[in-house]
């Protein structure tokens, strides 16, 4: 007997990640894993490359109901506003402090505003990595050359304050579109960590690659809670146990291709910097001010209890 005919459940789970990334890899392992440990009773479809719409819509389409998972980015600040923190800015300087504060306090302020609004969000996040700035018609050496540059970046409140800050535009087009708009020039550059500059072969349409990592940036699997609370306790239990082993195994792939990223762009004809971050912070004042009230004291020093002192 197939699997179709056998399984109870069948959800689709959505992202706009490309196919071959170690994302999707990692997400299709445990999309296996689940059915495997089921026998076949709960299958979960995974739909790489926005194939289900862009991540506005398929986070409508989870809200709604018509979507079971969702692999979700920069897109959940106005229902979870601290979901933006982490994003902040040069808060963090390695991957393992965000994890900590993901999957513990933070994240737990983060899962209850998720939850509050129907979405229940599993405790570890995925990996994205530090985000740095490539660029067409000239490298970023200090903050005062992104005046005047319009810059594809992932959405939200912090990244429009924050390119702002220095005269430039942030603007946005869903993952999937971003290689043909830069290619058309829409955008003068974007801002992605190296392992989505790869993948998305940005090489072939941006010119410089300047090293800042100004933010860092992760993914949140979400799965409607209607949908989460249909499925009996034992399975519950399956996909939890594989959630949290294939969040671990992709944060140590992106962090293995982040980490020769750089050397790799620069290999395929790239012009690679490191650009002066002293000069990013020396302009960030009032907005560290205003997000620090927008955010709250007690929770700007629960972020501060995981990143140190911001600003």
């Amino acid at each position: 007997m197939s699997t179709e005919q056998t399984s109870r459940f069948r959800y689709r789970l959505g992202l706009n990640q490309p196919a071959a990334s170690p994302t999707v890899k990692r997400l299709t392992e445990m999309a296996q894993a689940i059915g495997e440990e089921t026998d076949g009773e709960f299958v979960v479809e995974v739909f790489p490359e926005s194939r289900l719409g862009p991540d506005p819509k398929m986070f409508a389409d989870l809200r709604s109901g018509t979507l079971e998972f969702f692999t979700a980015g920069a897109t959940l600040g106005e229902v979870a506003p601290t979901s933006a923190l982490p994003l902040l800015p040069f808060a963090f300087r390695e991957s393992k402090a965000v994890f900590a504060a993901l999957d513990g306090a933070l994240g737990d302020q983060i899962r209850s505003e998720l939850a509050q609004n129907g979405i229940h969000a599993f405790r570890h996040c995925l990996q994205n990595g530090f985000h740095h700035l490539t660029t067409s018609a000239r490298p970023i050496h200090t903050a005062a050359d992104l005046a005047g540059l319009k810059i594809r970046s992932p959405g939200g409140a912090i990244a429009r304050d924050f390119f702002e800050a220095f005269g430039a535009q942030a603007g946005y087009v869903p993952f999937s579109q971003m290689y043909d708009a830069l290619k058309a020039r829409d955008f003068d550059g974007q801002s992605d960590p190296l392992g989505v500059v790869l993948s998305l072969h940005l090489v072939e349409v941006q010119t410089y690659l300047s090293l800042t990592a100004h933010w860092w940036s992760g993914f949140t699997l979400l799965a409607n809670t209607a949908a989460w609370r249909a499925l009996p306790q034992q399975i519950q239990q399956v996909v939890e146990r594989n959630a949290e082993k294939f969040a671990s195994l992709q944060r140590e792939d992106i962090e293995q291709v982040n980490a020769t990223g750089a050397e790799e762009l620069a290999r395929r004809g790239m012009q690679v910097n490191t650009a002066d971050t002293d000069s990013f912070r020396a302009g960030l004042g009032a907005f560290y001010a205003h997000w620090r009230e927008r955010a709250g004291l007690t929770t700007w020093r629960v972020l501060e209890s995981y990143a140190g002192e911001i600003g």
